[in-house]
């Protein structure tokens, strides 16, 4: 029967009579009371006698403060069986003791003191994590760009637009879980300060053509270099440059400046061309005239010199025999002289007799005629 259709249940509970007069002293219930009525009202549920019955004996309370205990013991058995948990091979586990570092866990099957005297973060250590910053490119392949991370100043007062990509790893899970708040928005605003940073002491030809690579290397340098001050315990793999060009408004202008430029450089290797051609051939040239030169005055000076011994060996040759000396000279003369000439002499004699053959078509002179 229902407590509240009780008509005598002025003073009572279900606990039992609590005492004679509504403001007197009351006395607590018996424990064991306590029990009997607890296991007439949910007998059925641990196995016990009926609701209504009075309890038989006192096996009864016995019998319910062990299943009671049992079910205690059970529960407090599922409690720390939760505390099991598996940790990956890329993954380390922080174990936090009422929100306090207490330990670092390495992959495999672990166990800590379950909720809420421990908890476990996993953290990815060896997975590289991949952040882009000027532009999110969604799973379905579609880009979109980020102007106001993506557009910065260069050295020369030009805006040029800029996506990069930053590849990092955590190096320290201590430091990445209790020194920053949010990871993705550090990285991303360290990124973008540093490359605005190296941007802004470099020259948008230089960004735009051959000089990406400094760029890269110097912006991961920076970065690394400011989450190491924040203690943030990141390791900085990797700075990509994916899209550098001029302001979309502006693009064609500054395509039309590459252009000339690529001319003014093809112009200038052809020149270079043309004088890497020329100049050796000249310088060959004037070696050779040197050397020619040279080879001439040396045989100039050596004939003089064989003419004079020439000369002075006739000289002696001369002063022993005058006569024969004098004669041979002639006849070395004449022959010489004759050998040279394009006449024909005959004698007077025989040239009213005589009538030769002369290839008239081959003859440059006239005959002259001895007489």
């Amino acid at each position: 029967m229902p407590w509240s259709n009780n008509d005598n249940n002025q003073n009572q509970n279900p606990w039992g009579n609590r005492g004679s007069g509504g403001g007197g002293n009351q006395t607590p219930p018996d424990l064991d009371e306590v029990i009997r009525r607890l296991q007439e009202r949910f007998g059925g549920f641990f196995g016990g006698g009926s609701g209504g019955g009075s309890a038989s004996g006192g096996g009864a309370p016995n019998l319910s403060k062990g299943m009671i205990s049992g079910v205690l013991a059970a529960v407090v058995l599922f409690w720390g069986l939760t505390g099991f948990y598996m940790v990956a091979a890329d993954e380390e586990a922080v174990v936090l003791r009422f929100g306090k570092h207490a330990a670092t866990k390495g992959p495999g099957l672990n166990w800590a003191i379950p909720y809420p005297v421990e908890t476990v973060e996993k953290l990815p250590v060896t997975r590289v994590q991949r952040l882009e910053i000027g532009f999110r490119q969604f799973s379905d392949g579609a880009v979109r760009k980020r102007a106001n991370e993506s557009l910065m100043l260069t050295k020369d007062e030009n805006i040029v637009d800029i996506s990069f990509i930053i590849q990092y790893k955590i190096k320290s899970v201590e430091d990445f879980l209790f020194n920053i708040d949010s990871a993705t928005k550090t990285v991303r605003d360290v990124g973008e300060s540093a490359i605005r940073e190296v941007i802004g002491r470099t020259l948008i030809d230089d960004v735009l053509t051959d000089k990406k690579a400094e760029v890269e290397a110097e912006t991961q340098s920076l970065i690394q270099q400011i989450l190491d001050g924040y203690q943030a315990g990141i390791s900085v793999s990797t700075v990509k440059l994916q899209d550098v060009q001029p302001p979309e408004r502006v693009i064609k202008e500054f395509k039309d400046v590459a252009s000339a430029r690529e001319d003014r450089e093809r112009a200038k290797n052809e020149a270079q061309a043309y004088a890497n051609d020329i100049i050796p051939n000249a310088r060959g040239e004037g070696k050779k005239m040197v050397l020619d030169a040279e080879a001439y005055g040396k045989a100039v000076v050596e004939r003089a010199k064989g003419e004079a011994d020439r000369f002075e060996s006739v000289l002696a040759a001369y002063k022993l025999a005058p006569e024969v000396t004098r004669k041979r000279l002639y006849m070395d003369t004449m022959e010489d002289v004759l050998s040279r000439a394009d006449k024909i002499i005959i004698d007077g004699a025989v040239a009213g007799k005589v009538l030769p053959y002369l290839p008239l078509d081959r003859v440059k002179n006239k005959v002259e005629v001895k007489k």
